[in-house]
């Protein structure tokens, strides 16, 4: 298998670097690995999320930290399989994060930026290899493995649970957002003295 893999990424088109912050989609090995990823970019982000929450020293963090990162990880099994608008969703719950960390008047984080646009990055990848079409009918793509755990877990388990797992990852992602949202309206009406907002 290992050397299939090797035999597999000899076929992309890009670095790992520029994977990351810039790819390109030439071919299905390109889709492929972004695919994977988007997946592992998400699982990241959603570790972040728990860590961060289990530290901030409020009650209410942990609770949610724990429904974003399932979020996140479900967000990553759409990235998977080449859905764009999980992407998006992904990248506007981050980005409204950090909205919402502005509003309470503190600066985010170097790391918060970095992820904010390595979530950017993978949004742009996984727009491209949703509409990448291959040149032939029967163009040469790569396997999913299911030998390891890990193949089990980024090759087969997105690609059985995505198609009815989108519809609570969209519903749950929505409610989300709009609890982020409305936290971030509160503390811009608060800064402003519109709004008075109790203390923790």
């Amino acid at each position: 298998m290992q050397t299939l893999g090797l035999s597999g990424e000899s076929k992309r088109s890009d670095g790992a670097v520029k994977s990351l912050l810039w790819p390109s989609v030439d071919n299905a090995w390109d889709v492929d690995y972004l695919g994977r990823q988007g997946l592992t970019i998400c699982a990241a982000v959603a570790a972040i999320q728990l860590v961060v929450a289990f530290f901030a020293g409020n009650l209410n963090y942990p609770i949610f930290g724990v429904a974003s990162a399932i979020v996140f990880l479900m967000g990553g099994m759409g990235v998977r399989e080449g859905s764009w608008p999980a992407a998006a969703m992904v990248f506007s719950l981050y980005v409204a994060g950090i909205l919402s960390v502005m509003a309470q008047g503190r600066a985010p984080g170097i790391l918060s930026l970095i992820v904010a646009a390595v979530l950017l990055s993978n949004l742009r990848a996984t727009v491209l290899a949703a509409t990448w079409k291959p040149p032939g009918e029967g163009e040469d793509k790569p396997t999913r493995f299911n030998e390891t755990l890990m193949d089990q877990l980024t090759d087969q388990l997105p690609a059985k649970a995505w198609p009815w797992l989108r519809y609570v990852f969209f519903f749950a992602a929505s409610i989300l957002l709009l609890l982020v949202l409305a936290g971030l309206i509160a503390f811009a009406l608060a800064r402003l003295g519109i709004l008075k907002m109790p203390h923790s």
